[in-house]
């Protein structure tokens, strides 16, 4: 078992209260903190110490994939760690995005190392499924509303481009992917006249306490600080969901989501392959995402179920073939499954032991460990609220 040193990140897009708060730090921290990486994804591997050095668990599994992960995970994920966990704080709303199945990623990373630009547009061969499970209540946009939704809307809003927009796409044959497709393709002098007049009639609307009064108001607040972005005009095309703590949402590949506040884990395949549409000052692939996003795709949202196979566990099912999530409640000697496979463990809150025939680790609040394919029979016991990330098959 080693102890994880964590990797915190500082987007523009961070909480300058969440993540501080979680570790016992200061608040306000003095950079907006947007996430905690677990894992050993080459962006941003955890620090450890083995036998006395400082290494980083990507070097760890590099050394000895087989040793650390088990020879059957090796072969079937090539050698890396299959999955990442974080703590996610977004302060302001994330960038629209979807993420590529592996074999649209594998295809543009064919076509970009012939044409001698290797990773211009992805980093691996991977799907990059993922799932949040909100910590404080976190409110997202994941999946796009039917032709007849968005209609409905576009309707109460009165905009009269974004009507005719909606008129216009109904005819062809993906409706939703057309919408999106001109929305998107609105000259760029044009835009800010279009969103301001959009965000004005969101402010109006949003008085209402129905389903289309609390998305107008959500796309208002993130006008605050997204100002005249063409992203708020897509947010409307998308379904608005607050996921109180306990509540999940698997976003498989395809699916166009930004994650808009709150604080929440997030584990997912170990892959950073995204495409961007809105709402950040990252690189915008419109083609791309247009190419890759699925407007029939949404994520699941549910709630944590009781493991039936494990006393005082949750789980949070999931479609992805890279990971399994559960949440452990004051363990009480539990023997943690996964033997001979790699896993990672968060203690959240409190605090636990995790113990073993070769020797024992305590973990405090935000604190992590990797167990590696050698670390059988590990048993947790204490006071701490648990992530356990697994692979699914465990």
């Amino acid at each position: 078992m080693d102890q994880l040193e964590p990797v915190l990140f500082t987007d523009a897009w961070g909480s300058h209260v969440s993540i501080a708060s979680l570790q016992g730090r200061s608040i306000p921290s003095a950079e907006p903190e947007s996430e905690l990486w677990m894992g050993a994804h080459e962006s941003g591997p955890c620090g450890l110490v083995r036998d006395g050095v400082a290494t980083t668990l990507a070097d760890v599994i590099r050394a000895d994939p087989e040793g650390e992960m088990g020879a059957e995970c090796c072969t079937a994920y090539e050698g890396r760690l299959p999955f990442l966990l974080k703590v996610l704080a977004p302060g302001r709303a994330i960038s629209i995005q979807a993420h590529p199945t592996a074999a649209q990623a594998s295809e543009i990373r064919a076509r970009d190392r012939e044409a001698g630009d290797k990773d211009a547009t992805y980093v691996d061969d991977w799907a990059k499924p993922e799932m949040l499970v909100a910590i404080s209540p976190f409110r997202v946009f994941v999946g796009m509303r039917s032709p007849d939704e968005v209609a409905d809307l576009a309707k109460r809003l009165g905009v009269t481009r974004l009507s005719t927009l909606v008129d216009d796409a109904r005819t062809a044959p993906d409706p939703a992917h057309s919408l999106l497709a001109a929305i998107l393709a609105i000259p760029k002098p044009e835009q800010a006249g279009f969103v301001r007049e959009l965000v004005a009639a969101c402010v109006r609307v949003s008085s209402s306490p129905d389903d289309a009064g609390h998305q107008c108001a959500a796309v208002v607040r993130v006008a605050e600080d997204h100002p005249d972005d063409i992203g708020l005009a897509v947010l409307l095309l998308m379904r608005h969901h607050v996921l109180e703590p306990g509540d999940y949402i698997d976003v498989p590949a395809g699916v166009l989501h930004s994650y808009v506040s709150g604080l929440g884990i997030e584990v997912l395949a170990n892959s950073d392959n995204v495409v961007r549409a809105g709402l950040t000052g990252k690189e915008i692939n419109i083609p791309e995402l247009l190419r890759i996003v699925d407007p029939e795709a949404d994520g699941l949202v549910g709630h944590a179920e009781r493991d039936p196979d494990l006393p005082a566990t949750d789980c949070f099912p999931s479609s992805s073939d890279r990971f399994a999530l559960r949440r452990l409640h004051t363990p009480a000697g539990q023997l943690l499954p996964g033997d001979g496979t790699p896993r990672l463990v968060l203690c959240l809150h409190g605090d636990v032991l995790l113990a073993g025939p070769t020797g024992s680790l305590a973990l405090g609040p935000v604190q992590a460990a990797f167990l590696s394919a050698r670390d059988h029979d590990v048993v947790a016991t204490g006071s701490g609220e648990v992530y356990l990330v697994t692979l699914p098959t465990i």
